[in-house]
């Protein structure tokens, strides 16, 4: 079985992907999102998860799907469970 290789905590794409593509820092984020800065801080530096309800602030936000954002989120919240059972 070959092991998948470790996946990208949602908040690093968020920041490398679309953050800097669309020349957003974390404070113009967080306004267009309707939350604190240091709620996108936490995100995008793996501290705190996408929640199914920031995937919607998302995808209204910045036009992604939020579908996107809860499978990345799950595929690495997997990923972590199966490195703790490993």
């Amino acid at each position: 079985m070959i092991k998948n290789l470790n996946p990208l905590h949602p908040g690093e794409v968020l920041n490398e992907v679309y953050m800097k593509e669309m020349g957003l820092n974390q404070s113009q984020l967080a306004e267009l999102c309707n939350c604190t800065p240091r709620k996108i801080n936490e995100i995008v530096n793996g501290k705190r998860g996408i929640s199914p309800q920031f995937a919607i602030e998302l995808e209204t936000a910045i036009g992604t799907s939020a579908e996107l954002w809860v499978k990345m989120q799950a595929e690495f919240d997997l990923w972590v469970a199966r490195q703790s059972v490993a």
